[in-house]
């Protein structure tokens, strides 16, 4: 095997190096102690145990044993390929270039596995691992080994750096220990980096895993909005076939009628023309006895045709037109059928009207006769005292809840003051600091503090960095959902709306509205 690929197999997935102390999981994959041990402290607030590589789960924290066989050939690489690929130094004694194991600062010599125990024998050095170079063990400025640390500084140095160099009077260590607390800290830091590795790791599985669903529920519900589009067009179809049927049922109707009444007209017309002919050739023959004689001249067909003609305009103003009343109540029921046949699949927003508990109002907030319109006033209204009276803030709260469902409304503000808009549990408290909307964990609010807008709740205020532009707020509730979504309606006549902030909660009790006014503001309830 190549010694890239060895290497590669060799080094632990957490810290990237190669095996210290290496120990192997259940399922067969190896880590140093430290570094998975690192990995299990932080699944310990989680609640389980799972394999970093392969994300095996154990019910219970594994056991660390050690795997004797993987350390030995970390080991025999390291004697072996690694001294020959990257570390620079030989040993000083060897005739051949044979790797060094440590490096002696006192002696300034590098020194391979027998020199070194020869070396330990005789003398009690300060030993390091092996540099890349002898040159960074050497002071520049005065040729001699490098054995303390300046920690002011923060470089190391030589004796006379220190002993009456420019580091004189610092705070100095001697290498071994400056390293060895340098390691401890690089240790903490990759526990706390490995840390957040891990839950990074989890953080974008959680995220995958939402992509996924939201993937997932817009494939479902693209296809049932598909059908239901389907089915609307069917019954649209239906419901034009039966409107125009009824059109041309009416038409058919009418003209069968009328044509009764145009044959009888007509017959009427070619007997009126045979009389007019018969008396423009007695009339044209200038015979004075047939005319005198004619017995047409003795009937009086003024009064007779004006009767005709009076009862023909009856008939025809009897024969009507169409029932147009009767086609649209026709179209308007077959569409109300076909609304109410969509309704159970088509999500409807549910208006609710808001309307003011006066039991639980400030006494300095003057609430319209309506119980739909609120202000910040100076004046105390006398309200009996309540326990469910707020005490501190000038606040309210509506008279209905919500416990299920979806639910929106929509309310007037002022441009100046203080206001806050939003829902509360019945069990927020009415006294207090923390009484006030947003200020605890058991309100959430839009305020409008200066000309901004902010997001507040259990006491924490977020800035939303818009400008108030509309006096109109929309507030939708999905209960189930954990959906409480605040709109600012800046074209009514459209109903153009700028999304200012969406909580996203889990909620546990019945919500109410709740509004809080101050410095001059008012709110009023429109839907």
């Amino acid at each position: 095997m190549p010694i890239d690929d060895l290497k590669e197999e060799l080094t632990c997935s957490i810290c990237l190096n190669l095996y210290t102390d290496p120990i192997s999981l259940q399922c067969g994959h190896n880590f140093c102690r430290s570094c998975i041990k690192s990995v299990l402290d932080a699944q310990d607030k989680s609640g389980g145990y799972f394999c970093p590589d392969c994300r095996a789960k154990y019910p219970e924290r594994p056991t660390l044993e050690k795997d004797r066989k993987l350390s030995n050939i970390v080991k025999h690489f390291l004697l072996t390929n690694l001294g020959q690929d990257e570390v620079k130094i030989s040993c000083t004694y060897c005739e051949f270039h044979c790797p060094a194991a440590k490096t002696c600062l006192q002696c300034e010599a590098s020194l391979c596995a027998k020199h070194l125990r020869n070396h330990n024998n005789l003398v009690d050095h300060v030993l390091i691992e092996p540099p890349n170079s002898m040159e960074n063990m050497i002071c520049a400025a005065h040729k001699k080994a490098l054995n303390y640390f300046c920690v002011d500084h923060n470089i190391c140095v030589c004796v006379s750096c220190f002993a009456f160099g420019e580091h004189r009077g610092h705070l100095i260590e001697e290498i071994t220990i400056a390293s060895e607390k340098k390691e401890e800290n690089l240790r903490l830091l990759m526990d706390t980096l490995t840390f957040k590795r891990v839950e990074t790791e989890k953080n974008v599985l959680k995220l995958k895993e939402h992509v996924q669903k939201v993937q997932a529920e817009a494939d479902v519900l693209g296809k049932r909005i598909t059908g239901q589009f389907e089915d609307l067009k069917v019954e649209l179809e239906i419901l034009e076939m039966q409107v125009v049927s009824e059109i041309s049922r009416q038409a058919d109707q009418i003209s069968e009628k009328f044509f009764g009444v145009i044959h009888q007209l007509e017959a009427r017309e070619v007997e009126l023309s045979q009389k007019i002919s018969q008396i423009q050739d007695m009339v044209n023959k200038k015979d004075v006895f047939s005319i005198l004689q004619s017995q047409e001249l003795h009937k009086d067909h003024t009064s007779d045709g004006n009767l005709n003609m009076e009862r023909d305009e009856k008939i025809v103003l009897a024969m009507g037109d169409l029932n147009v009343g009767l086609i649209f109540e026709t179209l308007h029921k077959g569409m109300a059928e076909i609304v109410t046949s969509l309704e159970p699949c088509i999500y409807r927003r549910s208006v609710l009207p808001i309307i003011m508990d006066v039991n639980t109002a400030h006494n300095k907030m003057k609430i319209s006769t309506d119980l739909k319109t609120i202000a910040d006033s100076d004046a105390n209204h006398g309200r009996p005292e309540l326990p469910s009276r707020f005490t501190i803030y000038n606040q309210v709260l509506s008279n209905n809840s919500f416990m299920s469902g979806h639910h929106y409304w929509e309310v007037e503000t002022s441009i100046q003051g203080i206001w806050d808009i939003g829902v509360a549990y019945s069990s927020i408290e009415r006294d207090g600091k923390c009484s006030g909307i947003g200020d605890n964990n058991r309100s959430w609010c839009l305020r409008r503090y200066t000309t901004k807008y902010m997001a507040a709740h259990n006491s924490k205020a977020q800035s939303l960095l818009f400008e108030q532009c509309s006096q109109v707020i929309g507030i939708y509730l999905n209960y189930e959902a954990g959906l409480l979504t605040f709109y600012e309606l800046c074209d009514p006549a459209r109903h153009l709306f700028r999304c200012l902030h969406i909580f996203n909660v889990n909620f546990q009790e019945p919500l109410h509205a709740a509004f809080y006014v101050d410095d001059g503001a008012w709110i009023k309830v429109l839907l």
